[in-house]
């Protein structure tokens, strides 16, 4: 985003005016959605290795909360430099806003799984099935997010089912890579 385009977002902001939202927030929110998705089915798939009958569902939130948040803030931290090389300052207003939003998208991809988890720490699944369920939800957030982002495309409906159902086969790919490699 420029520094005019910023400015005029700003004084959008301030009017009380909704400012259009820039095609490339959406593209970065989505990206960084699916990355956050993909990443924390991956993270899970490796501890589903470590995983037997005496651990603990909070050490397994424990690990996948470490894991997204060291992933968040290494996004937003190369955000933030990016900007400051391209535009030669801090991101200001709407600038800051969106990148912090488009980095968060990491985080709420694991919110679902961070929730089967909890289960199994207050003891009403054990941490396996619990880590297992997380896994699926993320299989099943990666096909949700392809058909929200493919809805309202040009693309005919078999094209459109093609990209979402090719989503949900790299979710189940990465459960397959990572418990064959682990």
């Amino acid at each position: 985003m420029t520094e005019a385009t910023g400015r005029a977002e700003d004084s959008a902001a301030a009017r009380g005016d909704e400012p259009a939202v820039p095609d490339t927030h959406v593209v970065a929110m989505l990206r960084e959605r699916l990355y956050g998705a993909i990443s924390c089915l991956a993270t899970l798939a490796v501890l589903t290795r470590y995983t037997g009958d005496e651990t603990s569902g909070w050490d397994r939130m424990l690990d996948v909360a470490v894991t997204m948040g060291g992933l968040w803030l290494a996004s937003l931290l190369s955000d933030f430099v990016a900007h400051l090389s391209v535009y030669g300052h801090a991101p200001r207003g709407v600038e800051g806003w969106r990148m912090l939003q488009a980095s968060g998208q990491i985080l709420e991809a694991s919110v679902l799984p961070l929730g089967a988890l909890a289960t199994a720490g207050l003891g009403l699944l054990d941490t396996d099935t619990a880590v297992w369920i997380a896994k699926w939800i993320l299989v099943i957030e990666l096909g949700v997010i392809a058909l929200l982002a493919v809805r309202k495309t040009a693309l005919p409906w078999w094209q459109q089912t093609l990209t979402v159902l090719s989503l949900v086969a790299v979710g189940l790919l990465v459960i397959a890579i990572k418990v064959l490699a682990h």
